[in-house]
């Protein structure tokens, strides 16, 4: 009976952690702004502007001042992206860049602002 109680008190605490640990991982939704190409393109000096496109189509069109990361690069513990100031990001379209917020903000970056549309808008 010892081991039947030993088992079920362990999948319970290891459930409770696993909840307290994912909410402290949560996706801060203030922390993300999807901007105007006007908003965009008066405030990006203000931060840091990060290109998140494939390297090639960086390389032929870009916005300048802009750094390309890979989506995975941004997220590593050795990239250069400060949490303390804010992000501009864009990417070819805007859906990678709001799936790289939401990653962002649960690693503590608080303020990022993402191009409406993304780079294709023109």
């Amino acid at each position: 009976m010892g081991n039947w109680y030993t088992w079920v008190l362990a999948i319970v605490v290891g459930a409770g952690l696993g909840i307290l640990m994912n909410r402290s991982k949560s996706t801060n939704k203030s922390a993300i702004h999807v901007i105007s190409k006007k908003d965009f393109y008066d405030n990006m000096r203000k931060g840091q502007l990060i290109d998140i496109r494939k390297k090639d189509e960086f390389e032929a069109d870009k916005i300048k001042g802009a750094r390309n990361f890979k989506p995975n690069q941004i997220t590593s513990k050795y990239t250069k992206i400060r949490k303390d100031q804010s992000v501009y990001m864009y990417c070819k379209n805007g859906k990678k860049s709001k799936r790289l917020a939401n990653k962002m903000s649960r690693n503590g970056h608080t303020a990022i602002y993402i191009l409406e549309n993304g780079f294709e808008q023109k």
